[in-house]
């Protein structure tokens, strides 16, 4: 090989291990949402933060997460989990009876999208005793990309 080319292809070989390099240190443009205890984790947009966690009377724990804008903020995202299958049931029924479901893949589980649901895309998410209910009010569009960062920890 001649010297000029052997350089030229040294000088394109550093500018593209150096591109690598950039973008494995940018910083991910979403946060990670981890629940060791349950056994999930998903990623979410990062102007998104986890507002709070509450536990209503049938013991259903909901997880909020929000994002503001002009001074208001607003519930973004929802997982409910369900303290048990006769709940996660009920739900799954009450949401089947008033949607339609489109089977989709989640950490390669098949699991039920309800895009229909009170004009709240909503998956139901069941794997072993998890029993999961996502619903998506951003109307930002992001639900899909959620599920597709979903895994199971267990």
């Amino acid at each position: 090989m001649r010297p000029h080319l052997k350089s030229r292809l040294a000088i394109t070989l550093a500018v593209v291990l150096a591109a690598e390099a950039c973008k494995q240190a940018a910083p991910s443009p979403w946060r990670v949402y981890s629940n060791t205890t349950l056994g999930f984790e998903f990623r979410y947009p990062n102007h998104w933060s986890e507002a709070n966690t509450i536990i209503d009377r049938a013991k259903v724990t909901w997880i909020n997460f929000s994002a503001s804008s002009a001074g208001a903020t607003r519930n973004v995202l929802y997982v409910k989990i369900f303290p048990d299958r006769d709940a996660y049931s009920i739900e799954q029924r009450l949401i089947a009876v008033n949607a339609t479901a489109t089977q989709v893949t989640v950490d390669n589980t098949t699991q039920n999208l309800y895009g229909d649901f009170r004009d709240i895309p909503t998956v139901m998410i069941s794997h072993g005793n998890l029993l999961l209910e996502i619903g998506d009010p951003s109307k930002e569009g992001y639900l899909t990309q959620i599920l597709a960062t979903f895994r199971f920890l267990k």
